[in-house]
């Protein structure tokens, strides 16, 4: 499995637990004042995808979107005989939500947004010390990739008012350690 994919299948197999803890732990509320429950569970897009609506047009009317790219990868071999490898991927997950007219209250984007954020910072937080995804998103079968170390290293802004998309860049590493070549 590629590193764009196992980070996608990272949001996207642990996304339904963290929806409500992270929702949940933020205290946002919604627009009649009772408890955010949940953004919908966004489309996970890889962006190489040459499938049909996947990569380079995604309706976000529906639901948000999550986009995944990798930035850069870089390898190191810390012994002489270079017979191991550490690996370190850069990728950038970009976080997007329509703002729709039909919406009552100007701010629902922002908090939907900010609810999404929140989920994906939550799962790469709580899976940041050796991620594992499993064969079937079932942890008593095998695992079908791994890595030693996730972490989020910053969030940009990534608003287009023209388009009214209101978004969040947010630069994440991968890192694996001590694998054989």
């Amino acid at each position: 499995m590629d590193e764009v994919s196992f980070l996608i299948r990272l949001l996207e197999d642990n996304w339904s637990d963290s929806a409500t803890i992270a929702a949940g732990k933020s205290g946002i509320k919604q627009a009649d004042g009772s408890a955010w429950v949940s953004t919908p569970t966004p489309n996970f897009v890889d962006v190489r995808s040459i499938q049909p609506t996947q990569g380079k047009r995604v309706d976000l009317d529906t639901k948000p979107i999550i986009i995944v790219y990798e930035d850069s990868a870089t390898i190191t071999h810390p012994t002489i005989d270079w017979s191991i490898r550490n690996e370190e991927y850069a990728f950038t997950v970009h976080l997007r939500v329509l703002h729709r007219r039909d919406y009552d209250e100007l701010t629902f984007s922002r908090r939907q947004l900010q609810s999404l954020y929140q989920m994906a910072r939550h799962i790469l937080e709580k899976k940041a010390l050796r991620p594992k995804v499993y064969v079937d998103n079932n942890s008593n079968n095998a695992v079908e990739a791994s890595a030693e170390l996730i972490e989020i290293t910053g969030r940009n802004e990534a608003n287009d008012r023209g388009k009214k998309m209101l978004g969040y860049k947010m630069s994440v590493t991968m890192k694996r350690f001590g694998r054989n070549t």
